[in-house]
Parts: C-alpha cells; sequence; structure tokens
C-alpha cells in the first residue's frame, strides 16, 4: 500500500472536526466498611442541571455511564437507608473513575405527647391526735436477789406453768425487754391473776446433760389484767431475751445474801457440775451453771465453791477456777462463775468452801 493510500485511510478513521468524544465514567460503589452495593442509582447532570445519563450499580457494585462527552459532570449516588452522595467528575481524555462510599444514614423519630396535667389529689383529712395508751396500774415488787431468779436450773418436780407467752402487745413478735406489755394464754381460770407476779422459763435439753431436765428463767413479769382464758402482763426485768411460747411459773422471791468469806473447799466430797446455761458449750466468767447438790446437802446462797478437775497423772486436783451460788433448790443449785484460769466444762466438779462450817444466814 503506497503512502498516499495509508494517509487517505487514517484521514476517513479520525473524528470530524469539532465532533464530541464518547467519555464515560465508570466505578464501584461500597458502603462504609467496604463491601460492595448493588442496586444503587447513579444520575449524571450537566452544569445547567440536565440529566445526561443514569444507570445503576450490578451485583458487585459496578456501574457505567456514558457516553457523556468532555465536559465536567455531577454524579448523585443513591440507595434507600444510606445517605446520598455528589460527586464531581471532571471528563477529560479517557473515561473518568468515581468510587464513592455511602454512610448508613441516620435515623430520628419526632414524638409529640399531648396530655393533660392531672389535678393533685384532695388532702386528707386531718388526723385525729392519738389518744396515749393508758399506763398499766403496777404493783410493787417484793425485794429480792434477781441472781437468784435469773439462769438455768434443774426441774426437780412437774413443771408448773400458769400461762404462755403469746406476743408483745401493740408491736411485732420479737424479743421482749422491761416495760413491754405482753399478751398471755393463760388467765383466772388458770391462777393468773392481777397483781400476781410470775417467773418466765423454757425447758431445754442440756448440750452433755444425760437427758437431764434442765430449764432456763429469762425474767419477771407482773399481770395487769386478767379475763377467764387470757391475760396482759408488763416486764418487770429481763435477764435475757424472752420468746413466745415461754411459760409462767410461780415467783418465790429470795433475799439477798451476803457472799460468804473464803474458806478451805472440801475436795474430798465435791458436787459435780451436771450441764451449763442454755446455748452454753463451756464455762467462763459470769457463766451460770448447775450441780448437784443443794439445800439438802447443806448448801446455801452466797456460798464459795471451787471448780476444779482431776488427772490421774497427778494427786493434787487442778484448779480451774471459782464461782458462788446464787440459787439453791432441793437437791441442785446454780452457781456463777467469778474467775477461770481454763475453760470449765461439763463433769468437772465443785468443791464447797466452808467458813465457819455453816451457811450465812441459816
Amino acid at each position: 500500500m503506497t503512502l498516499a493510500l495509508l494517509l487517505f485511510v487514517a484521514l476517513l478513521q479520525a473524528p470530524a472536526p469539532g465532533a464530541a468524544a464518547e467519555h464515560r465514567v465508570r466505578g464501584v460503589v461500597s458502603d462504609e466498611s467496604g463491601a460492595v452495593l448493588p442496586g444503587v442509582t447513579v444520575v449524571a447532570n450537566g452544569a445547567d442541571g440536565s440529566v445526561l445519563a443514569s444507570g445503576v450499580t450490578d451485583g458487585t457494585g459496578k456501574y457505567v455511564l456514558g457516553p457523556l462527552g468532555g465536559r465536567q459532570v455531577q454524579l448523585t449516588f443513591r440507595l434507600d437507608g444510606f445517605a446520598p452522595v455528589i460527586v464531581t467528575v471532571a471528563i477529560a481524555d479517557g473515561d473518568a473513575i468515581a468510587n464513592p462510599r455511602l454512610l448508613v444514614a441516620p435515623r430520628s423519630e419526632t414524638v409529640d405527647v399531648v396530655g393533660r396535667i392531672p389535678l393533685p389529689p384532695p388532702p386528707p383529712p386531718p388526723v385525729p391526735p392519738a389518744r396515749p395508751r393508758p399506763r398499766p396500774v403496777m404493783w410493787t415488787v417484793p425485794d429480792h436477789d434477781p441472781a437468784a431468779v435469773c439462769g438455768p436450773a434443774k426441774i426437780e418436780s412437774a413443771p408448773e406453768a400458769f400461762g404462755t407467752i403469746r406476743a408483745r402487745r401493740y408491736a411485732a413478735n420479737g424479743l421482749y425487754g422491761a416495760g413491754d406489755e405482753l399478751t398471755i394464754d393463760g388467765g383466772i381460770a388458770s391462777g393468773v391473776g392481777v397483781g400476781a407476779h410470775f417467773v418466765v422459763r423454757r425447758s431445754y435439753e442440756p448440750q452433755w446433760g444425760d437427758r437431764l431436765a434442765a430449764e432456763h428463767t429469762a425474767g419477771l413479769v407482773q399481770i395487769v389484767a386478767a379475763d377467764d382464758t387470757s391475760a396482759v402482763a408488763v416486764v418487770i426485768y429481763a435477764c435475757d431475751e424472752m420468746l413466745p411460747g415461754d411459760r409462767l411459773a410461780a415467783f418465790h422471791p429470795e433475799p439477798r445474801r451476803p457472799v460468804q468469806p473464803e474458806g478451805k473447799p472440801d475436795f474430798r466430797r465435791p458436787a459435780k457440775i451436771l450441764f451449763l446455761d442454755t446455748g452454753r458449750l463451756i464455762g467462763a466468767p459470769r457463766s451460770l451453771l448447775v450441780i448437784d447438790r443443794g439445800a439438802v446437802a447443806g448448801v446455801c446462797a452466797g456460798q464459795r465453791v471451787t471448780l476444779f478437775r482431776r488427772r490421774a497423772s497427778r494427786r493434787e486436783p487442778i484448779v480451774v477456777g471459782d464461782a458462788i451460788v446464787v440459787a439453791v433448790r432441793a437437791h441442785s443449785a446454780t452457781i456463777r462463775i467469778e474467775h477461770a484460769t481454763d475453760a470449765v466444762l461439763e463433769g468437772d466438779e465443785a468443791a464447797l468452801q466452808q467458813a465457819s462450817g455453816v451457811c450465812a444466814g441459816r
């Protein structure tokens, strides 16, 4: 082919002067995480706002718009749930590329609440002032030694029960203290009369007592009202807790007796510690214990006692403390530990001290 013929063919294939090149815009649309977005509408607008081309991204997020000619176009990308994106692209030699990322559109809701302000409720009717409860009439309590009342004792006859504590009056059940009013199951028909005093007792089984019958006295009450089957009592004093179900027993006031002077303990004929007070496992100072010797054996309140135990390896007794007799029954007595050099246990022995050969006051 001659050179002239080649030039002629090239002129035929060249675009005519002033004709626009068929340029396109292409790209991939994705979200903010980089995942491609199919179904995005893409619109190309000219400078005068006219629509030059439109399309939709395919399953891989790709789009192609054109021909657009050599000019500057504005691309708008829209998809439900995403904020629209506008990109300006200059069309020059070759295809332009625009790879926008769409952000999830923020959501907001507007709620209009319409209501009426409620009227304030009417004020409650005035409460009349509470009338003070009348104080019960109290009788004089016989002079006695509270130490002879409180604490454990051996039951030597059938337990007395003139009535039982039901609950605290004017308040919920619980522990009772001095001045509390108690309702009693038991009244005039069972020997509970107004003005009478009763000790409050409960039975218990000692921890290591060989099934001995034991009872604990928790305090003193006075009856202030009574009918045939029920009564009201006022707590004079509580040695410790009084509980619902505790029974009323006769009150035998014991005079206060002076503590005897120290004497010589009789280790040859000792008493035996039968059991400790309810809830106690070992004896310590101020603890109350019961011994198997009482008034029949010459024991009396105020008498001093030496506490000891024996060991086969030692001829002399091992002294573990000293105590004082605080209450006496016929065949047993209650003692209170004054000093201790070791734990005092059930089964230990108690040597009664004799200062003058007889109990003081007998």
